[in-house]
Order: C-alpha cells, then sequence, then structure tokens
C-alpha cells in the first residue's frame, strides 16, 4: 500500500522547519525508532538547504516542492525534492569526506550516508532530487 503526501513551500530558511514538521508527522504511528526519524529529517534538511542556498542563491521568492511516498510492507520511504533552478551538474553530488581542516561543505556526506539511494535528475524547468531509505523491518 502506497501514501503518499505532497507541499510546496517558499524557499525561505525557517520553512526547512515545516519540511521537517510535515516528515515527522509522516513517519509517526509507523513503529520507527524515533533515531530513524530524526536522521530522515536531517538528511531532508541538509537537501533543502544546498536548494536554498546553492541552486536558488537565497532567493526566497522561488518555491520547492517535497512529496513524501511511504511503501508498505517494504517499509520503504522516498522522498522528491523538486526546484526551479538552473539544472545542477550531477557530479557535484559526490560528497566529500570529512575532514577536520575543512569547516562545512558535508551536507552531500550526511544526505548519502542517511538515503540508501540518492538520485538528482535535471529537468526541463529545474531538478528533481529523488532520496529513498528503506528503514529496519
Amino acid at each position: 500500500m502506497k501514501e503518499i503526501v505532497t507541499i510546496s513551500f517558499s524557499s525561505k530558511s525557517v520553512n526547512t522547519r515545516l519540511a521537517r514538521a510535515v516528515i515527522r508527522s509522516f513517519l509517526t504511528n509507523r513503529n520507527l525508532p524515533d533515531e530513524a526519524i530524526w536522521d530522515t529529517e536531517l538528511g531532508v534538511n541538509e537537501a533543502l538547504t544546498n536548494i536554498i542556498r546553492h541552486t536558488y542563491k537565497n532567493d526566497e521568492r522561488r518555491y520547492i516542492t517535497m512529496t513524501l511516498i511511504w511503501n508498505e510492507p517494504e517499509k520503504e520511504l522516498q522522498i522528491l525534492l523538486r526546484d526551479f533552478g538552473e539544472p545542477i551538474d550531477a557530479s557535484v553530488m559526490i560528497p566529500k569526506v570529512p575532514s577536520p581542516e575543512r569547516e562545512g561543505g558535508f551536507g552531500l556526506y550526511i544526505i548519502h550516508k542517511i538515503f540508501d539511494t540518492v538520485e538528482l535528475k535535471n529537468l526541463e524547468n529545474g531538478n528533481l532530487l529523488k532520496v529513498i531509505k528503506v528503514f529496519e523491518k
């Protein structure tokens, strides 16, 4: 059985809280550990921050669409983050290994650690980031 929720919101950084609240609400009562839900929120927060900062260059007039798809009994969550910015070169999606000499820039590393699948597609008008997490059964 699939359950789908989609929301659209402006690219104000404060709206990452809204996205996290929607994720928490969507995953609550699915018998998932709180830590797994928190990790999912963190990964999406990092992805949204990258869209806001790098794709939209902090332009708060732009929009992001987030779709959550829950597949039961697989306990699989697909999250689609759609932006309407310039195409992103997929080679920038390769995460950098954390280093004590460098501050910041670990968002992609965190995203790749949390999610089982991370895919970026360039669309005619924007980009689509698809992340998938399969929770322990």
